[in-house]
């Protein structure tokens, strides 16, 4: 696993996190704010409630026939008090403002208030919600009875908006107290991650330098050997008795300087101290140059290498990098499915992608491989030769290119391996 392929896992480790904590919190936030919703109007109620039944006692029938008593010597209920937080209260005769303040209630909301204390049983007040003049109130109604039925009706009435108002300062304190303790979440997952991964990290910076030094110092010797294998041959002749041992000292060493240089290209993408020089480029026929220089290297493995119709696709980036990835897969057909006797190369325009589709109809991936294809290293067979750093490599130069590389899955009537390469179409900005 790169530096790269780290980080990423960092940012989803992160994310994840992120995202339940998000919706931990966010419901416990709308529990807190339910709960606070709920405790307010419950407050609202009792309030009307209570100063409805207390305002009841100083509001009374007396002499014959019955006449409406009213002691205003208690200030808090029956003075001139704005309409705000505390219950105003107010005293109906047939739907009409007798005491307290005037406009507490209009016409309509009175005649309704005092049809309500009609109904409503003495020393039990009706809590419930009404508009008047266009603001919500929430009112307490006991009544007031006589020797004729209803006299009057004590009314206790408070505005809705402070209650709602409330609500909605706390509901931005939870809000705004949730928002914190998850950014404080993420920032504490962020660094524990990458705590956690510091191990790992230091391992995959250390099997980079590796692969980088290791390289570097295989290459001259591996070369040395290689000259004076094919300086012997030239001298011994093949048909010397040593000309079999040379030949095989050459082979070896040039599979050697392959993989020394697969190793070179991983660890310079790796550090992405490679030269990376964008520039739009014909990527069908940079595909066409390839199959043409790979087709008498597919002829003598026993295969046909056909390049099928192809579109014309103008990608942005560097053309040696993307004709090492497209080269890579050409190869690994070769190596793995020449058997099949063909090896079909196409380019095609899917949406914004250009797509290059590389597949032979040899045995294929088995099932048990395909999850380890593109891993370091790894070979589907020892037989067949190769580092193993092909499609790795062709992987990272085509993520460098925000595209993607992906094996798709076998088919049953057409055997083989299918990769296919995407990488986005170039659009110039508009000037």
């Amino acid at each position: 696993m790169n530096a790269d392929e780290l980080r990423r896992l960092r940012i989803r480790l992160t994310a994840t996190s992120a995202f339940v904590t998000f919706v931990v919190l966010a419901l416990l936030a709308a529990i807190a704010v339910r709960a606070e919703t709920s405790q307010r109007h419950e407050e609202t109620d009792r309030d009307v409630e209570r100063t409805s039944l207390a305002a009841d006692g100083y509001a009374y029938p007396q002499g014959e026939p019955s006449k409406l008593t009213i002691d205003r010597s208690p200030d808090g209920f029956f003075g001139p008090r704005p309409l705000t937080r505390t219950p105003v209260v107010v005293v109906l005769q047939s739907g009409q403002t007798s005491a307290g303040k005037p406009d507490a209630l209009d016409a309509a909301a009175g005649k309704r208030a005092f049809a309500v204390a009609d109904k409503t049983t003495a020393g039990k007040p009706e809590v419930y919600s009404d508009t008047s003049d266009g603001v919500e109130v929430r009112l307490a109604v006991s009544p007031i009875e006589g020797d004729d039925g209803l006299l009057a009706a004590v009314v206790a009435v408070r505005p809705v908006e402070a209650a709602n108002r409330d609500i909605r300062d706390r509901t931005l304190l939870i809000a705004g107290f949730a928002l914190v303790l998850w950014l404080l979440t993420v920032a504490v997952g962020w660094l524990l991650t990458g705590r956690a991964m510091a191990p790992v990290a230091a391992v995959a910076r250390r099997e980079e330098a590796f692969l980088a030094d290791a390289a570097h110092e295989l290459r001259t010797p591996v070369a040395v050997i290689r000259a004076r294998a094919e300086q012997a041959l030239r001298e011994q002749g093949e048909d010397s008795p040593a000309g079999t041992a040379l030949k095989a000292i050459e082979h070896a060493a040039e599979r050697a300087s392959g993989t020394i240089a697969d190793m070179l290209e991983l660890a310079r993408l790796d550090a992405k101290r490679g030269r990376m020089e964008r520039e739009p480029l014909r990527l069908d026929l940079l595909v066409e140059q390839l199959a043409e220089e790979y087709e008498e290297r597919s002829q003598a493995a026993g295969a046909q290498l056909r390049v099928l119709a192809t579109a014309e696709a103008v990608v942005e980036g560097d053309e040696r990098l993307l004709a090492r990835s497209v080269a890579n897969l050409v190869e690994n057909a070769i190596r793995y499915g020449a058997v099949g006797g063909e090896i079909d190369v196409s380019v095609l325009v899917e949406g914004e992608e250009a797509v290059v589709v590389v597949e032979d109809h040899g045995p294929g991936v088995a099932p048990a491989q395909r999850a380890a294809i593109f891993d370091r290293f790894h070979r589907a067979s020892s037989v067949a030769g190769g580092s193993g750093l092909g499609l790795p490599i062709a992987r990272l130069v085509v993520e460098a290119h925000d595209g993607s590389l992906e094996l798709l899955d076998a088919v049953e009537s057409r055997p083989g391996a299918r990769f296919h390469l995407r990488v986005p179409l170039y659009r110039p900005t508009p000037a």
